[in-house]
């Protein structure tokens, strides 16, 4: 038996001191509706009063507290050696969806996942100053 496979991998080297948690109505309300989000690193935290595992993505200079419903699919990324290297290349992002919660009355958000890809914002800079 080897028991170094119960060891604790740490999967992503995200310098997370001083990071804030956000929810994605924070950043919805914050940020352009389209924005897609670099995905530095996937967690799933245990210390929520309300549930025993909630998902959490790392951003550059934040935690984002993503939808309980959505703990499957975080779950999978995070066993799945393709999608953690992805992450760790910058190939994860994500954009916001807000949808109204008929049965609950309330509005809501979730991630939607996708690829990320630099923006080069020079060339937009440069195209408008010609």
């Amino acid at each position: 038996m080897n028991f170094t496979k119960f060891n604790k991998e740490r999967l992503f080297a995200v310098n997370t001191a001083g990071f804030d948690y956000v929810s994605l109505e924070d950043l919805y309300n914050r940020n352009p509706k389209g924005k897609v989000y670099k995905v530095l690193g996937l967690y799933i935290g245990t210390k929520s009063q309300f549930d025993p595992e909630v998902p959490i993505v790392a951003l550059e200079d934040t935690y984002v507290n993503i939808p309980v419903h959505q703990l499957a699919e975080v779950q999978a990324m995070l066993s799945d050696r393709n999608a953690i290297q992805g992450i760790r290349n910058g190939e994860c992002g994500f954009t916001i969806q807000h949808y109204y919660q008929q049965r609950f009355k309330k509005d809501c958000y979730k991630a939607i996942w996708c690829n990320y890809e630099e923006v080069d914002d020079s060339d937009e800079i440069a195209d408008g100053l010609e």
